[in-house]
Parts: C-alpha cells; structure tokens; sequence
C-alpha cells in the first residue's frame, strides 16, 4: 500500500519552486494586511463616536434645559424658568431626580442606590431591621411600590414632605404612639418616614411640654421617648386594691365571716394634661366606656390636672358635682346650716414609676401592679 505523500514546504525540488524565502515573505505581507484592515476598522469606529458625541441624547438636553431653568431661578426670573422646566420634563420626566443625582458625591450615591429599592428583605435581620432601616436614605420615587393597577393616584407619588405631614395626622393630637407604629410596618419607606426626628419632637413636646430640655445625653428624639419616664394615653390605667373586713357577729361563737372585698381604681391621662380617677367595684369593662372623653360627668369621678415632677406625677383632683334629683317641697321654710358635702373635696397624690414594667419601660404598667401614694387634702366648700 502506497503511503500519502505530504510535501515539504522547504522542499527545493517543489514544482512551483517556493522556497523558504518566498514563504516568509508571504507571510509578512499577510501580516501587513491584516494590520491595515485593524486599523481601518479602529478609525471607523472613532469616527461613529464622534458622530455620537457630536450628537446630544435626549437626556443630556433635557439637562441642559433644567439646568438653565435653575439658573433663571436662582437670578429671580421664574417665570422664564417655568418654561425650561416644563420643556426639560417633556423630554424626560425623570430628569429631576437624574440632575439630584448627578449632583451627589460618590459616597452619598453608592448609599442612596442601596437604599430601599435594591436591598433584599431576607439579608436583613431581625434584631439589626431597625438599625439598618435608620441609616437608609428616603428615595421619593421608591417610599412604596403598588401591586395593583388602578385608575386613582397611588400614595407613592407623594413626595415625602407630604407624606410625613400625613404622618403627623395619624399620630393627632391624641399621641396615638399605637398607630403609627402599626403604620411603619406597611413598608421600607413608611418604616423610615415614621422614624423623622420632626415627628417624634413634636410628640415629645406635647408629652412633657415645657420640660421637654433638650437633646443631650439621648440619641434621637425617639430615644428620648423611649428611655425617659412618661404615661400612655391610648388606654385606661387600673389598679386592683383587695383586703378583708369581719363580717356580722353571730351566736354562733365557732363561726366567725370574713369578707373579701375587691374594688378597682381607673385613672386616664390625655395629652393637655387633664386626669380622670374613679374607683368602682363593677366589672372594667363596664367602666371603661365612662372614661373615654373629658366630659364625662359620673358620680364619684374625679377630675383634675397633672405635671411630671422627676419620675412623678402631681396631680390635683376634684370630685365632680352630681345634680340633687331631690325636689325642694318647703321653698319658703329656712333651710338648716348644709354640712359639707364630702363630695366637694380635693385629693393631691404621686404616681410612683415602675420600670422596667414588662416590655414597656418608664410607663407605669395598667395592672395592680402600679404603687400609689396619697396625701388627701380636704377643702371645705361652702
């Protein structure tokens, strides 16, 4: 069998006589080629990007459009201003947030593109939500995202100036604490919102008032909140007293009653610095109702202001005067000398703090649990 014959390429007696001279010049006048063709590619290639360069993106006008509109703002023509402005959202509707961008430092940017929207949920940790939530920026445009499609305006258009001063609402002159916590829970974005020092000053300045202070040995005005003694207002305090009393005497001498006798006392505080008292023997349920507002007018309630004093509560008390169902049936006989009604009467008494009180500290607990001290001033009116 005839084996395949591969010529050489350094073969002298070829038929076509290629040495190895005239294959290195093929070779290098291939090479030369090859780089020419590179070349004329890589020129072409500027010359596109110079063609683009040349020619302005949309956004970069839209810039260019908002920037002048600044300008013109700043000099104190607004009008003029106006119509750059509207020219430039035309062209791009985002271009606002893309120039407040642009105008951030590096860092300031890398913080605020890891902010709410790009940050996995499941990353973050219990214990460590709050901390981390506290240190993102608020990005208006991703305060919350909506799920459904639908015709009406959905809140997350709202810039967030607007939406913490509906925050301020939800928390109203009540202090309801409650509900604004229960609101930071619908997202990232109102997590943060109800986390603004401006919400939590006014809070603590309509829970101590004047002796408010200031922000010095505390974090925030959150911290401040949480960490000094205050009362609740979104609920009732009830403290149950219970002792025993002898009972009735019998002939039988080996039978002797005792009596336990169980009564609770109710006490409400509002912001503006009005208390409400009364102590009842009936179920709580049934006298909870009587102290929902102010004008509450029950037999034996007892209504006054209070202060903070320290880690106290001073509070001056005066029973509430109850209409005399009674007919006068003699107008014109003289009436005895009235004897002091001991409903008129004023009662001064302290509110001793217990903290830690289960999970809410520096508030006195709403269980029998709370410790009072009374100093009965009694004032005779005539």
């Amino acid at each position: 069998m005839e084996e395949d014959y591969i010529p050489s390429l350094f073969d002298k007696d070829d038929e076509e006589g290629y040495g190895p001279t005239d294959l290195l010049g093929q070779l290098e006048n291939f090479r030369q080629q090859w780089k020419q063709e590179l070349m004329k590619k890589h020129n072409d290639t500027n010359d596109s990007n110079t063609n683009a360069n040349q020619t302005p993106t949309v956004e970069e006008e839209a810039k260019f459009l908002f920037y002048k509109g600044m300008k013109l703002e700043q000099s104190g023509h607004l009008y003029e201003a106006i119509k750059y402005y509207r020219e430039a959202t035309h062209l791009d509707s985002e271009i606002e947030f893309k120039c407040y961008s642009s105008g951030k430092s590096p860092r300031e940017r890398q913080e605020s593109e890891s902010s709410v929207g790009s940050i996995d949920q499941d990353e973050i940790l219990d214990d460590d939500m709050v901390t981390h939530f506290q240190k993102l920026q608020i990005d208006h445009r991703k305060i919350c995202q909506q799920q459904f499609e639908q015709n009406a305006t959905h809140i997350s258009v709202l810039p967030v100036e607007l939406l913490i001063y509906i925050f301020k609402w939800v928390v109203s002159p009540d202090l309801d604490i409650k509900q604004l916590e229960i609101l930071s829970e619908v997202s990232r974005g109102f997590h943060i919102c109800a986390r603004d020092d401006g919400i939590w000053r006014q809070i603590c300045s309509r829970t101590w008032g004047p002796n408010t202070g200031k922000l010095r040995k505390y974090v925030s005005w959150r911290n401040m909140f949480i960490n000094r003694p205050h009362v609740l207002f979104n609920g009732c305090y009830i403290s149950r007293t219970s002792y025993m009393r002898v009972g009735e005497k019998s002939l039988d001498s080996f039978y002797k009653p005792w009596h336990l006798v169980e009564y609770f006392r109710y006490m409400r505080f509002f912001p503006d610095g009005v208390m409400l008292m009364i102590s009842s023997s009936e179920d709580p349920y049934t006298t909870l109702s009587k102290l929902r507002s102010q004008s509450t007018r029950e037999q034996g309630l007892l209504i006054g202001r209070y202060r903070f004093n320290g880690d106290r509560i001073t509070s001056v008390l005066k029973r509430v005067k109850t209409k005399d169902s009674t007919l006068n049936y003699y107008p014109r006989k003289r009436q005895p000398r009235q004897q002091v009604d001991p409903n008129d009467m004023e009662q001064t008494f302290q509110v001793m703090y217990i903290h830690p009180a289960g999970k809410i500290y520096n508030c006195p607990p709403p269980t029998d649990e709370l410790m009072l001290s009374f100093t009965d001033g009694i004032t005779q009116t005539p």
